[in-house]
């Protein structure tokens, strides 16, 4: 009797070409189906909650797929450790837990939230440049926020994709925040779904407006006129975690959401 499984993922995207397959490229849907197939000895297809761009973080990425192995000949702790031990060390399985037998990962989330890093500094940071997009002070936090709130709430939000005129451009942004500790400015949106590279269009253009590069007219103006593309930069990909995707029904409850949070220490 065949078993739906659904995981939890934290990944360093850095040297992956994104989390879907591509043939001759590393990615994370490849590592998760190396995994599979060296664990079970069968090749597995692996379905993924968001799809992330090349240098691109997680530490709430959900996939799912299909055994022939249930509870009983595979209990959930036994998955974690066996796709492990065969993962490379930048990615890591944080939980499994049996899902219904129609749980589609992407389809079936409501939410999915992502966290975006920038550190100020006036030269290279070597322990960060992995993590977050480094930019030279100064940054004022009073206009950025008051740009981020303006993005709450659906709208079309074409400016910050590029053009594409076979999907509509429309979100709901149920959150949206900005967060400064010292050299560390934290930030974090929760929506249904997201354009491609909008959020990292959109912290790009936030932080043209903490710099003193765009007054918060202009900005508000820009995001108002809907054209596609026309508001940036793109943010580089380091900064960009998927730091969780929510589900109706909880998948990973004994979690209570603690693995997929990133670490505001490091």
């Amino acid at each position: 009797m065949s078993q739906r499984w659904a995981l939890l993922l934290q990944y360093e995207g850095t040297e992956f070409a994104g989390s879907q397959w591509q043939p001759n490229r590393p990615t994370i849907q490849g590592a998760l189906q190396d995994a599979l197939k060296s664990l079970t000895g069968v090749p597995t297809q692996v379905s993924l909650a968001g799809r992330t761009d090349a240098g691109v973080h997680a530490t709430g990425q959900v996939g799912s797929w299909v055994s022939e192995w249930d509870e009983t000949a595979m209990p959930a702790r036994r998955w974690v450790r066996g796709l492990n031990h065969f993962l490379p060390d930048s990615i890591a399985v944080q939980a499994v837990a049996a899902a219904p037998d129609e749980f589609d990962p992407r389809r079936d989330a409501v939410s999915r939230t992502y966290t975006y890093r920038v550190r100020l500094a006036r030269q290279r940071q070597p322990l960060w440049s992995r993590r977050a997009w480094v930019l030279s002070p100064p940054f004022d936090t009073q206009p950025a926020r008051e740009v981020v709130q303006a993005l709450v709430g659906e709208h079309d939000f074409a400016s910050f994709t590029p053009p594409n005129t076979e999907r509509s451009t429309v979100r709901y942004l149920s959150d949206a925040s900005l967060e400064r500790r010292g050299e560390s400015v934290s930030f974090r949106f929760c929506a249904d779904a997201f354009l491609q590279h909008q959020v990292r269009r959109m912290v790009g253009a936030v932080c043209e407006v903490a710099r003193g590069r765009m007054p918060v007219e202009q900005f508000l103006r820009e995001f108002e006129r809907t054209e596609p593309g026309s508001m940036g930069p793109t943010a580089p990909a380091c900064g960009l975690v998927l730091t969780r995707v929510d589900y109706r029904q909880p998948l990973f409850s004994c979690l209570e959401g603690a693995a997929r949070e990133i670490d505001e220490s490091a």
